[in-house]
């Protein structure tokens, strides 16, 4: 009976084990090339065009500010008891892209820009002012105002983060939100994007360097929505009693019940 024991008890420290031993595994990142330098080829990145309904920010820089700021849109405040000029600030109201994919632009009117890219905006704009005379020494800037990406589930901050860059890859996503928490899934990371009116899925393995490169979401694009899934354990701790089941504490308990019972058997 010691023996059938000994064995009970044995079988239940190997499933310990094996269960310690795979949580771990799943944690690491780029399992596929730990230890050796190793070169991979990733996707191609595409740089976002504007759209319908973009809000764009324009800035012109000139030696001559007042000559700049005319073509300068402020964000003008009005408080009660004050005259029609308000009070200026330096910022600067952004341009929404109309259904037409055109903005209103100072002094050049409407401007077709849906399906340019921000530096051809900005090229178009300091040409036509230099062309025209209007500002000879024009400096143009336009960037995104409402580019950003939602991330949720198991992370340490969820929430919407803002594309500050082009070409942000969703390991830039991931560290904005601060990384996975321990209790999500590195092997099974969701991106929905949305486009031409439907929704595409992308599973991404975290786990897999060369997959996750290789994905046509490894980059991110405007709108996208990454979800990262609980795993098991994370799971099991929204019921009652999921929380203690498969931990260490309850494979003792079960071991010392076990070895309990066997024990008033023999006896």
């Amino acid at each position: 009976m010691k023996k059938v024991i000994k064995t009970l008890t044995l079988a239940i420290i190997v499933v310990m084990a094996m269960s310690a031993c795979k949580g771990a595994k799943e944690v690491a990142y780029f399992q596929d090339v730990a230890n050796k330098d190793t070169v991979l080829m990733t996707a191609l990145a595409q740089t976002q065009r504007i759209q319908k309904g973009d809000k764009l920010m324009v800035v012109v820089h000139s030696r001559d500010p007042q000559l700049a700021n005319l073509y300068n849109m402020p964000i003008v405040g009005t408080r009660i008891g004050m005259d029609n000029t308000g009070s200026r600030s330096q910022a600067t109201m952004a341009y929404t892209v109309d259904s037409k994919g055109q903005i209103d632009f100072p002094v050049l009117g409407k401007l077709t820009v849906a399906g340019m890219k921000r530096e051809e905006v900005a090229e178009m704009i300091q040409s036509r002012l230099i062309s025209e005379n209007l500002c000879n020494d024009a400096v143009v800037a336009v960037e995104r105002d409402n580019a950003y990406v939602n991330i949720l589930g198991e992370v340490a901050r969820p929430g919407r983060y803002a594309l500050t860059k082009d070409n942000m890859t969703v390991l830039d996503g991931l560290g904005m939100a601060s990384d996975l928490a321990i209790q999500g899934k590195r092997a099974n990371v969701m991106l929905i994007r949305n486009g031409e009116g439907q929704a595409q899925t992308y599973q991404l393995n975290m786990n897999n360097l060369a997959q996750l490169v290789s994905s046509p979401a490894y980059y991110l694009q405007e709108g996208d929505v990454i979800y990262v899934e609980p795993n098991n354990y994370r799971k099991r701790q929204t019921t009652v009693n999921g929380n203690n089941m498969l931990s260490t504490g309850f494979w003792i308990s079960v071991a010392s019940l076990i070895t309990s019972v066997v024990s008033l058997a023999t006896r």
